[in-house]
């Protein structure tokens, strides 16, 4: 008999946590069933906060009238946890084992910077129907939790993509606008490259052109602001581009990591992706503009070195194919079921 398995987060949103949705709705587990509940919209304030109570409903009368085998919350810091707080309760309340899947690479400081979220995290993470998990072992160390389960993001199947196909000086980013994720530094590394004579182009996903970081360059200066790019675009980008750029302070394991690796595009990232890339990628230590450019230029002069990274990518994430990814979640689902009944 096949069991099911709920997921509450942002399904229509965009991000990783909705790509990471996704996976899990379209590669379910032997032996389960998966659905979802969408807890947020983009858009205003309004239309989210309406999102959630509708959510809420849904979630309370699925609880009711036919409760799942197992609830996956995943939920990122701020108000994303403190919804995901209400949901877990919830389903304490219920008696249904929860699955509670962090995925912001910044969760051990919004803890530390929000002490009644701390409290309330480390409380509810003991009990016995919630099993939290975290996306890699410096994850887990960093949330400081011992009895965090580690499943890390999903990469696509593996797609052979012959390196020769490929433009070398065609650099991507694909992150959400935020601070942290490191858009600023790549525009200064690219400019400083583009300065010294290599006719680079960066392009960025999640940016508008009327971005405040960008409004003041165009294709001319090699930066093209694409804004939020269909699955199409995204692999269009994947398969064609020379180098993804991840110089993000936090991270927890990008999707766009996984992504690229699985089709063999080296990826240049910070030390918030150390120990994920294997011989797919190299890590820049610092996040310095002028590091980076160095980094870049380094990488796409060295035709042998940037041509090994691009064959060694998809055996970066072995680990992380659907059909692997599948067993350890359902392993876990077992195990979280097993517990509960002890």
């Amino acid at each position: 008999m096949l069991r099911t398995v709920l997921h509450i987060g942002p399904v229509e949103s965009k991000g990783g946590m909705q790509a990471t949705i996704r996976h899990h709705l379209k590669h379910p587990p032997n032996g389960w069933i998966t659905e979802s509940i969408n807890t947020h919209v983009d858009g205003s304030v309004f239309a989210k906060i309406n999102a959630w109570r509708g959510a809420k409903k849904k979630l309370k009368k699925r609880l009711m009238d036919n409760k799942p085998d197992i609830i996956h919350i995943h939920t990122a810091t701020n108000f994303s946890w403190w919804r995901k707080l209400r949901a877990v309760k919830m389903c304490i309340k219920f008696q249904v084992p929860v699955i509670l899947q962090i995925h912001a690479g910044n969760f051990h400081m919004f803890l530390l910077n929000k002490p009644p979220a701390a409290r309330e995290f480390f409380h509810l993470t003991q009990h016995k129907l919630v099993t939290p998990v975290a996306l890699t072992p410096r994850h887990k160390r960093e949330i400081g939790l011992s009895n965090m389960e580690v499943i890390g993001s999903p990469a696509p199947s593996i797609t052979k993509i012959d390196p020769k196909t490929r433009e070398k000086n065609l650099l991507i980013l694909l992150a959400r606008p935020s601070p942290i994720k490191g858009h600023q530094l790549a525009i200064e590394a690219v400019q400083k490259l583009r300065n010294r004579g290599q006719d680079l182009n960066l392009h960025l996903s999640g940016i508008e052109s009327s971005h405040r970081w960008v409004r003041n360059l165009d294709e001319t200066d090699g930066i093209h602001a694409r804004g939020w790019l269909s699955g199409k675009e995204k692999n269009e980008l994947l398969h064609k581009a020379g180098v993804l750029l991840i110089p993000s302070v936090f991270e927890g394991m990008p999707v766009c990591a996984m992504e690229a690796l699985s089709c063999g595009l080296p990826v240049i990232a910070s030390s918030a992706c150390e120990g994920i890339l294997g011989d797919g990628g190299i890590i820049v230590e610092k996040l310095d503009s002028e590091v980076w450019a160095n980094t870049i230029s380094e990488i796409l002069n060295d035709v042998y070195k940037w041509h090994q990274m691009a064959l060694n990518g998809p055996s970066a994430i072995a680990q992380q194919t659907p059909e692997v990814l599948g067993k350890k979640w359902s392993k876990l689902y077992e195990k979280a079921l097993n517990e509960v009944g002890n």
